[in-house]
């Protein structure tokens, strides 16, 4: 299986790389910085065996995206998964609670890498990507109460979140009707976006969305729960998650495809 990993220098797209890497897959990273992984001792024999690749870019850039997803096709063999889990260091502020800049940072990037991939049902590349668990509200119900303050703090980046989850529905035509949560603030989804994406829903076929619990940087138990809108859902280690999306999302996905699951602990 040839991976599109964007956003996967660290955290949950690292520990899913690393994982799909030693289990005989080949990972093509988009990094801003292609010394990443310089001093990393897990990575570097896959990297100079050619198992995995790097690719100098930054998933905010179209241009870049587009370079990406032609360099990571160019040797014949298509990409069969892309892999986005785009994240920024957030910062604590005293009026907005964490903020992360630039505010749309992962909506973004997932509208430059839908822009570049085939719309053609047949040739379509699986897309797994991670929002977050309570995002909308019909999930955020299903969160511990005591839990509900922490998420207070992280409004800011759960609009990004939001505006990633508004974009799937969208693009895998789901109902209208269905989708609660009025239009995302045009500093996260800009006017026409639609229309960046051939302006016809439905077109998106090969998809998950994981949606984490609270994320920790805790080690692998393998004890986590997953479904859909699972309640009392409190944290989740990224290396579970990686985990998950290694071993379970792209091993089984018929059981996933076109799916949001959340996952965590409870």
């Amino acid at each position: 299986m040839k991976v599109l990993a964007i956003g996967a220098s660290r955290n949950i797209g690292y520990h899913a790389s690393l994982e799909l890497l030693k289990a005989g897959n080949t990972v093509i990273f988009q990094l801003r910085n292609v010394s990443a992984f310089d001093d990393d001792a897990e990575m570097q024999p896959f990297i100079k065996s050619g198992q995995a690749k790097l690719i100098k870019g930054d998933a905010l850039v179209q241009d870049d995206a587009r370079t990406t997803w032609t360099e990571a096709n160019a040797d014949g063999v298509p990409v069969e998964v892309v892999l986005l889990t785009v994240g920024g260091a957030a910062k604590f502020t005293l009026t907005k609670g964490f903020v992360i800049n630039p505010p749309n940072l992962c909506t973004s990037a997932l509208l430059n890498i839908l822009t570049v991939i085939p719309h053609d049902v047949a040739t379509q590349p699986k897309i797994v990507a991670v929002t977050s668990n309570g995002v909308k509200a019909d999930s955020h119900k299903s969160i511990p109460f005591l839990a509900k303050g922490f998420y207070a703090l992280i409004s800011v980046p759960h609009a990004d979140k939001l505006g990633m989850e508004r974009v799937f529905h969208w693009s895998a035509g789901w109902p209208e009707e269905e989708w609660k949560e009025g239009d995302p603030e045009a500093h996260i989804l800009p006017q026409g976006w639609e229309e960046t994406l051939g302006g016809k829903p439905g077109w998106l076929k090969s998809f998950v969305v994981v949606r984490p619990a609270i994320l920790t940087d805790g080690e692998q138990t393998d004890k986590y729960k997953v479904g859909e809108d699972i309640p009392g859902l409190w944290t989740v280690s990224r290396k579970d998650v990686g985990h998950f999306i290694a071993s379970d999302v792209l091993k089984d996905w018929s059981k996933w495809e076109g799916k949001a699951v959340s996952v965590g602990y409870t």
